[in-house]
């Protein structure tokens, strides 16, 4: 119960991205942002390293997104600070998951 409470903003995140893609209707990525935490059952520093990875490219992504959306509602004349602080936490919440691999247990699952 304790591992998956640590890996369950891992698994989120990458459901959100899986949305994210869908709703852009870029279904390849949507598939992989799915599959992605299947890696959780691999054990090795590999997994755990493609994982972060992920996830870093993920957080890229909703910065991205982000300022892509915001100059839409810029050039439009409509608010823009919401949309910019909800993105902005999407991806500060992608770049923290990424230290969930820094914790003791999971340094030992992962060798």
């Amino acid at each position: 119960m304790k591992m998956f409470l640590k890996i369950l903003p891992v698994i989120l995140c990458f459901l959100l991205l899986a949305a994210h893609f869908g709703r852009a209707q870029i279904f390849i990525l949507q598939y992989i942002s799915i599959l992605i935490p299947f890696l959780l059952f691999w054990k090795t520093k590999i997994a755990a390293f493609i994982i972060q990875a992920c996830l870093l490219l993920a957080g890229i992504e909703w910065i991205r997104t982000a300022v892509y959306y915001a100059r839409i509602r810029i050039e439009d004349g409509e608010p823009w600070l919401r949309l910019a602080i909800i993105l902005g936490s999407v991806a500060a919440l992608n770049f923290a998951t990424i230290l969930v691999f820094r914790t003791k247990s999971m340094k030992a699952r992962y060798k």
